[in-house]
């Protein structure tokens, strides 16, 4: 509604994209309601910096069901930016693989989200996530605990709870190769059907998110996206051109 600040729940708001997406909200005052689902506020604290006192600290877990509905409940939008922690892991020893973030966790967090009726859910995968045999897919499947295969069955659980229902919609965004390099230097190729492959910024992508949030894209759509070699601000009006998912 107008005149009334949306609040936005941020799943991974201490490092990475997640943190990118932390910023820009916290950047634009008066219009957000900034949430982070935490499982140190320490850690987010330090992440943050002297921004943090603007966030507003949920503990949860993205693999403890329970910490998840209050979470989610009263949204406008959730951005999901989790994924496992690298490297090898002994099974059954460490909940923070990529079965249980990847897959596990999202699935809990989309259907709390999808039973609060959260609005807006977007997520962050990975370009080639449906291409087993693309050298990527090899290798992250191969010695890092199968992570594409689970970052797929985290989309099609996102999508399953959330089909469930009408008028909310989710988002996935499937970024190329992620850099730290400085955001909005380069345009942004937008494309579906997990075809092609690049590097993009984590700024980029979380403006990308944040148009999610805003609406300034298709609903119910998943789609990749990687920086162009053409400089200039990135022009993200072709996030509304883009085909919605067969439900």
């Amino acid at each position: 509604m107008e005149g009334q600040l949306q609040k936005v729940l941020v799943v991974g708001c201490t490092k990475g994209v997640g943190l990118q997406v932390t910023k820009l909200l916290l950047g634009s005052p008066g219009k957000y309601d900034v949430h982070a689902l935490v499982r140190s506020r320490e850690r987010a604290s330090k992440a943050l910096g002297n921004e943090a006192a603007k966030v507003k600290f949920i503990d949860g877990d993205i693999t403890k069901e329970d910490t998840l509905q209050p979470a989610c409940n009263d949204m406008d939008a959730v951005v999901c930016t989790v994924g496992a922690a690298a490297g090898w892991r002994i099974p059954g020893y460490n909940q923070s693989t990529p079965k249980h973030v990847d897959f596990l966790g999202v699935k809990n967090l989309s259907e709390a989200a999808a039973s609060a009726m959260v609005p807006k859910f977007v997520v962050i995968s990975s370009v080639a996530v449906t291409r087993p045999w693309y050298w990527v897919s090899i290798f992250l499947n191969t010695f890092m605990g199968r992570e594409f295969i689970w970052k797929l069955k985290g989309e099609e659980a996102l999508k399953e709870a959330y089909k469930k229902h009408e008028h909310i919609s989710y988002y996935i965004i499937r970024p190329g190769g992620l850099t730290n390099r400085e955001g909005g230097k380069h345009g942004i190729v937008v494309d579906q059907g997990d075809k092609g492959d690049g590097w993009i910024t984590r700024v980029d992508v979380a403006h990308v998110a944040l148009a999610c949030v805003n609406g300034a894209c298709t609903p119910n759509s998943t789609f990749e996206i990687w920086n162009s070699k053409e400089e200039g601000t990135p022009d993200l009006s072709k996030l509304l051109e883009l085909v919605p998912d067969k439900m």
